[in-house]
């Protein structure tokens, strides 16, 4: 009794000092008696157990095995339920989530059935982990809920806020971003009120990640600068002071706050050269590219995102091989059982033998007996040893084709960079295209400038037309037949001069104006008078236009942009002197606009590649290949359609249906 009672003292000042002492583990399989079977020995493995599983999670399971055979032996459920706990808890850390949970759910009911709360709901909340990194997340809620009852009937603060945090962590993971934020600052106050520092900052950065990624990112930035100002790097462990120099990056990145981003990026390089983490170090690259893309730096960003995309294949292979790895124990904990049952079945045999030489002293008979119960259980046991034999087989071969998907995934991962590498050189490509677009952009700002300019001077001029018509007809009647025919000249060329400036500005106007009514006929004239230069005495239009007014509602500047798009590129595509006619009409409930052009036309082949982004049979800097696919993009914007027919040598034919609007 008084050896029994020191035992358990023993265990109680193990189980407090541990922490401090690097020897503990030592001391405690000092303490086991394997000759003994008692209580005390069964809470000594699972101590031991849960020493051990951070660092041998092999030997963890042998002994929480052991201890469920002992609380077994000496019928004590409560233990029972506590090694099965174990069990599970060690299988969740290998990440055989199926075993997990078969041992948690029997450890469940049996803490249920005796109504122990308090490891019931930790059984609880590592069922709801389970499922919360599974992305199970209606189930792990449902556990998390249980778990936050049992504290709440407990009265237990830690269990309370552990379940919360859980609950908090799943609905910021589903969306639900305005309830965990109420959970996360009731984990907070609930963390100050019990004064659990690691969980009263990780509610905190959990507040400002739920701003974060709601768009709020100045309130963010003072959550992340609490932290940062009223907690000592000590009391913030290495993943969470990682995490929140990434959140301060990633906020002042939507603030386009460069000069702060460079500043919290730099911090978490210094963090993760302590602590690496790749994952973490993945963030980092990814907020790398990003920065040097706003400070227009594109080598270096390219170089940060070839990084980032090196470091996250070789993630996806490290967690193949720790699944890999966690394989192998599983494997070697089942060749573990099967030699102890070898080891059981020899001790069976010589049992059995000592038995007999004992059983020959009584006689014959009963020898026979025995011998053909021995020769029973030596085939049972063969039997036995043939069926492990094979799941054994069975088992080095799946080991063989994980091996092989190894490979396989090796052979990927250099396709990919080859890939990769060709994805460079059409970036480069496209980014001298986007340079060239973005010059046609800044030419319609120039154009709407130009044109707001010219239009003053006109003004004046026909203004002092007027004036001098005025003082004619007042002072110098008998000079008015001389005089009139003059000034006619002059108001054509201001009307000519005024019917361009009109058109200019129907072409630089903004995307974002209102739509309103135009005339179909109106617009393509517009284009023409924008295009005379171009037409000069080379190019002859034909126009067969409706009588009536075909009314379209549109974006004016858009529709204008679309037509002088085609009309140039049927200009163009005549060589020395050619024709351009263009019909309108009413066909149904739509307006049909035709424009045929003489010029050199277009190949079958490229025939139904004409509106494709940068797509252009005009030679090296002659064009970017966006008109047509921007000209496509606004009809099909105005709910129309475009489409394109043409014979080389003879001319291209564009056929245009937009809806008729009264």
């Amino acid at each position: 009794m008084l050896s029994k009672f020191f035992l358990a003292l023993i265990l109680f000042i193990t189980s407090i000092t541990y922490s401090a002492n690097a020897e503990s583990v030592d001391s405690l399989l000092m303490l086991v008696d394997t000759t003994r079977l008692s209580e005390d020995q069964v809470r000594l493995k699972l101590l031991i157990v849960d020493e051990l599983k951070d660092s041998d999670i092999k030997q963890a399971i042998l002994f929480a095995k052991d201890a469920f055979k002992d609380a077994q032996a000496i019928k004590d459920k409560n233990l029972i339920a506590q090694s099965q706990l174990a069990i599970g808890k060690c299988y969740n850390y290998l990440g055989a989530n199926s075993e997990a949970l078969n041992n948690l759910s029997k450890a469940l009911t049996m803490f249920d059935d005796i109504g122990d709360k308090s490891n019931k709901a930790q059984t609880l909340l590592e069922i709801g982990n389970i499922y919360y990194f599974s992305w199970r997340f209606d189930l792990g809620l449902k556990y998390y809920e249980e778990a936050f009852d049992c504290g709440k009937a407990l009265n237990d603060k830690h269990i309370i806020l552990k379940a919360t945090l859980g609950k908090g962590s799943i609905y910021g993971n589903t969306n639900r971003l305005d309830s965990a934020l109420i959970i996360f600052n009731e984990t907070f106050q609930l963390a100050k009120e019990i004064d659990d520092k690691q969980n009263e900052i990780h509610s905190l950065y959990n507040i400002g990640d739920v701003y974060r990624f709601t768009n709020r990112s100045e309130k963010a930035l003072g959550i992340f600068k609490l932290i940062e100002q009223s907690y000592d790097d000590i009391e913030i462990n290495s993943r969470l002071l990682t995490n929140l120099y990434l959140s301060f990056t990633d906020t002042y990145i939507q603030l386009s706050d460069i000069k702060n981003a460079q500043r919290y990026n730099h911090k978490t390089k210094e963090v993760l050269q302590r602590y690496p983490n790749n994952n973490r170090k993945l963030r980092y690259y990814f907020h790398s590219f990003q920065i040097d893309t706003m400070l227009g730096n594109p080598n270096l960003a390219i170089k940060k995102h070839i990084r980032f995309k090196e470091l996250s294949d070789s993630i996806s292979s490290d967690k193949f091989n720790e699944s890999l790895a966690n394989f192998q124990i599983l494997y070697g904990l089942n060749a573990k059982e099967e030699e102890i049952e070898r080891l059981r079945l020899d001790n069976e045999l010589k049992d059995l033998s000592l038995k007999q030489r004992k059983i020959v002293i009584y006689g014959s008979v009963i020898s026979v007996f025995l011998l053909l119960l021995v020769v029973f259980q030596t085939f049972r046991s063969i039997k036995r040893s043939k069926e492990k034999n094979r799941i054994l087989q069975t088992q080095r071969e799946e080991l063989a084709a994980a091996n092989e998907e190894l490979t396989a995934i090796n052979d990927e991962l250099h396709t990919q960079r080859e890939e990769l590498q060709s994805t460079l050189t059409v970036l480069k490509d496209t980014q001298n295209k986007l340079i060239s677009s973005e010059k046609m952009a800044s030419l319609g700002i120039l154009a709407a400038g130009v044109a707001h300019e010219i239009n003053n001077p006109l003004n004046f001029i026909k203004g002092g037309a007027l004036a001098i018509e005025n003082y004619v007809k007042g002072n110098l009647e008998g000079h008015s037949s001389e005089v009139f025919p003059l000034l006619e000249i002059i108001n054509v060329g201001v009307e000519r001069a005024a019917g361009i400036v009109k058109s200019l500005n129907q072409y630089s106007k903004k995307d974002d104006i209102k739509t309103n009514r135009v005339i179909i006929n109106t617009v393509i004239d517009s284009c023409l008078i924008m295009l005379g230069n171009e037409l000069g005495g080379r190019v002859s239009v034909r126009k067969d236009f409706a009588n009536e007014p075909l009314l379209l509602e549109c974006k004016e500047g858009k529709i204008q942009q679309a037509f002088l798009n085609i009309l140039t590129n049927a200009v163009q595509s005549i060589e020395g002197k050619g024709t351009i006619a263009i019909t309108t009409s009413k066909k149904n409930k739509n307006i049909v606009v035709i424009i045929a052009d003489s010029g050199c036309g277009i190949s079958e082949e490229n025939i139904n590649r004409v509106a494709d982004p940068f797509f252009t049979t005009k030679d090296p800097g002659k064009g970017t290949g966006l008109g047509l696919s921007i000209t496509q993009s606004i009809i099909e914007e105005h709910n129309g359609s475009i489409s394109f027919s043409s014979t080389v040598g003879v001319g291209t034919t564009v056929t245009v249906l937009l809806p008729l609007k009264g």
